[in-house]
């Protein structure tokens, strides 16, 4: 079992299921975050089209090419997400981060490993960027540190 301990948040990754548990506050955090060095994290309420675009991201970009046969309607998620941004030095420069729990029902495997990351740069699409295994290094720090969340345990 993999443990992260926040100052004010614990999540537990359930390594026998493979199901990321994050703490009760986690459904309204935010976006942000970027490759930019310097750029202000934001916090930013998820909402349920972003819900859908990132669910979108993931069977798109990982689950479908590998399931072909598989229904959309069976991805179960995102849930419990952590949302924010970094801020560029335009909108458009602006880079935005999810990390939430996601799978497809039926499929336990699938729910192993996370919790799972997507970013998108300005208006542009989400791109799934993958499950973390409970290492949240592919996100910023600014991030993680106004989420409460370490990068690794």
């Amino acid at each position: 079992m993999t443990r992260w301990v926040g100052r004010s948040s614990v999540a537990v990754v359930a390594a026998a299921v493979g199901i990321a548990v994050f703490p009760a506050t986690a459904g309204a955090v935010s976006p942000s975050a970027t490759a930019q060095a310097g750029g202000k994290a934001v916090n930013l309420k998820i909402t349920e089209t972003i819900r859908g675009k990132l669910a979108d991201a993931y069977w798109n970009q990982y689950y479908k090419p590998y399931h072909p046969r598989a229904s959309r309607t069976k991805v179960d998620g995102p849930k419990r997400v952590y949302y924010g941004k970094i801020k560029g030095a335009t909108a458009g420069k602006d880079v935005y981060w999810a990390v939430g729990s996601i799978g497809i029902k039926g499929d336990p495997i699938s729910y192993q490993d996370g919790p799972h990351v997507w970013r998108k740069r300005g208006s542009g699409a989400w791109a799934y960027r993958g499950d973390t295994g409970g290492c949240l290094a592919k996100v910023p720090k600014a991030l993680l540190k106004i989420w409460h969340l370490p990068t690794c345990s």
